[in-house]
Formats: structure tokens, C-alpha cells, sequence
């Protein structure tokens, strides 16, 4: 097999969502892939489309929605080894959301049909997928209640203390704009910096160029968080 094969075939066996095949699937599923490179901001898809399976292999995809008024509603960051376009595949349907390439991306494709044959002949597949979007159905449960029950700055300190946890550190990048994270917040990009500003204010972070963000008292910022 090629060299192409072997590539994808290392990326399936990296993924959860296929780790625990038969070695002899796991290549089922990498003849199955398709490997597509995406430039910065480059749409992979919008509503209306009937998508197969996309999983995120390099890079960074940013999935959103257009509210009533326009504006861009950030519903989550896909990540390498994340999937999406699974509501659409599953359904039968088509997307109800755009998905783009924040950064210079690679991601591998499956066809629904492909995928939808893949499900059935492994169970796992579909169980380790369903626990995956449950992660996420919690992670949104718990967004809707910090929207709703805490105040921007708690909600702010919250995702800064998850985007460090995401980073392994105390100093890592903001991935995506200042507009794009007030959005996902539920603010306005001029409320945040005055939040950012704060917090840097107090001693609890340091704002770099290039939106670094360094947390120089992670316990203030967890007492900020909980408040």
C-alpha cells in the first residue's frame, strides 16, 4: 500500500473513534478516507450540504451558526482527532451550520456511505461516537447554564482555565479572534477586553502579543470562576 494509505492508516489508529478497531478495519478505514487540505478560512461546509464524516487530522475548524441578525453564533472548536458533520450523516439530512478552517488545515473524509456500511459491520464505531457527542451534549448543558447563571468575568475565567488544561500550561494562544470568543460567551468583543484587561489589571493574567495569554495565579483565576 502506499504511502498515502499509511499516512491515513497512522491518523485512524490515533483517533478514538476508530483505536479500538481490528487492525485489519483500521485499514478498511483508511482505503475508505479521503485526505483534504483546507487554507485559513476556507469553508468545508455550510448549511444545505449533505456531508459524510470529517475528522480533523491538522489543524484547528471552527463550527458556527448565523443568528437571526447575521452576526456568527461559535457553537464549538474542532481540534485534531475531533469529527464532525455527523448530525447531517446520521439523519439523513443536510447541515444546518457552517464549518471553516481557522488555520491551515488537514482533515480526512469518509462518504456517508462508506461510513453508514462501516457502522454496521462495527458496533464500536457508533458507541464510541455516541459517547463522544454525549461529552459534547454536556459541555453544551454546561455553557447554557454559565450563560444563563454566571456573569461574563466567571464565564470568562472558566474558559481560560479550560483553554490552559487544553494547552498543557499556563501560557498558550487565544484560537480564535476576540469577536469569535465574545460570541461564544455570550458578550460583546468590548466587554471582553475590558474583562481581559481587568484580569491582567489584578495580577491574574498577562496578555501577550498575537493573543497569548499567560496565567500567572491560576488559583485567583479558579476563585474567579467560581464566584
Amino acid at each position: 500500500m502506499g504511502d498515502g494509505h499509511d499516512h491515513r492508516l497512522h491518523f485512524v489508529q490515533t483517533v478514538r473513534l476508530f483505536a479500538d478497531l481490528p487492525e485489519a478495519a483500521q485499514h478498511r478505514v483508511a482505503s475508505a478516507a479521503v485526505t483534504r487540505p483546507y487554507q485559513r478560512d476556507e469553508r468545508i461546509y455550510g448549511p444545505g450540504d449533505r456531508t459524510g464524516l470529517f475528522i480533523v487530522h491538522r489543524g484547528l475548524v471552527k463550527v458556527y451558526r448565523l443568528t437571526e441578525s447575521g452576526n456568527e453564533q461559535l457553537i464549538r472548536l474542532m481540534s485534531p482527532g475531533d469529527f464532525l458533520g455527523e448530525t447531517a450523516l446520521l439523519a439523513d439530512t443536510t447541515t444546518d451550520h457552517f464549518a471553516v478552517a481557522l488555520q491551515p488545515s488537514e482533515l480526512c473524509v469518509i462518504d456517508r456511505a462508506r461510513f453508514t456500511g462501516l457502522l454496521g459491520q462495527h458496533p464500536s464505531v457508533a458507541v464510541q461516537m455516541l459517547r463522544a457527542v454525549s461529552d459534547r451534549l454536556g459541555t453544551a448543558e454546561e455553557m447554557v447554564s454559565a450563560l444563563s447563571g454566571k456573569s461574563v468575568r466567571q464565564r470568562l475565567a472558566q474558559q481560560l482555565l479550560h483553554l490552559a488544561d487544553e494547552a498543557g500550561g499556563t501560557d498558550f494562544r487565544l484560537p480564535t479572534t476576540k469577536k469569535e470568543l465574545a460570541s461564544y460567551l455570550g458578550t460583546t468583543a468590548e466587554t471582553l477586553s475590558r474583562r481581559l484587561g481587568a484580569l491582567q489589571e489584578a495580577g491574574v493574567i498577562r496578555l501577550g502579543p498575537s493573543r497569548r495569554v499567560d496565567i500567572l495565579d491560576r488559583q485567583a483565576l479558579r476563585r474567579v470562576a467560581s464566584a
